[in-house]
């Protein structure tokens, strides 16, 4: 799952995945991945911080509160800071990755948390 509130990245990101054999479901915020996730749970989520309504890092608050969504490996993809990350581990996020980043980079952290939760 992609959640970013930009249609663009949303976009690019889709297509990437797509391109790389992945099946893609898209929300436009935190409360439209929150929903779509109670629906179906997706393999891993990419999303942003900053979004309308709930964050990204709220987000990944509550997917780790809930027994059901908590191994969901999230990849979070924003401008990097020291703050930014202490805040996103003390939320559960397997990976910060700053923007612009290279895309085949997002693609190895996605086979690596995808095998590493196959495994476990």
């Amino acid at each position: 799952m992609v959640a970013d509130d930009s249609k663009v990245v949303r976009v690019k990101t889709g297509r990437l995945l797509s391109a790389n054999q992945y099946q893609v479901l898209m929300a436009e915020d935190g409360l439209d991945a929150a929903q779509k996730i109670e629906a179906s749970l997706p393999d891993i989520l990419v999303t942003d911080v900053d979004m309308p309504g709930m964050t990204g890092l709220q987000l990944a608050r509550q997917l780790r509160g809930n027994a059901r969504t908590a191994r969901i490996p999230i990849i979070m993809v924003t401008s990097d800071s020291d703050e930014l990350r202490r805040e996103a581990d003390a939320a559960g996020v397997d990976v910060l990755l700053g923007k612009p980043y290279p895309e085949q980079q997002l693609i190895e952290h996605i086979q690596r948390l995808v095998v590493a939760r196959a495994d476990a």
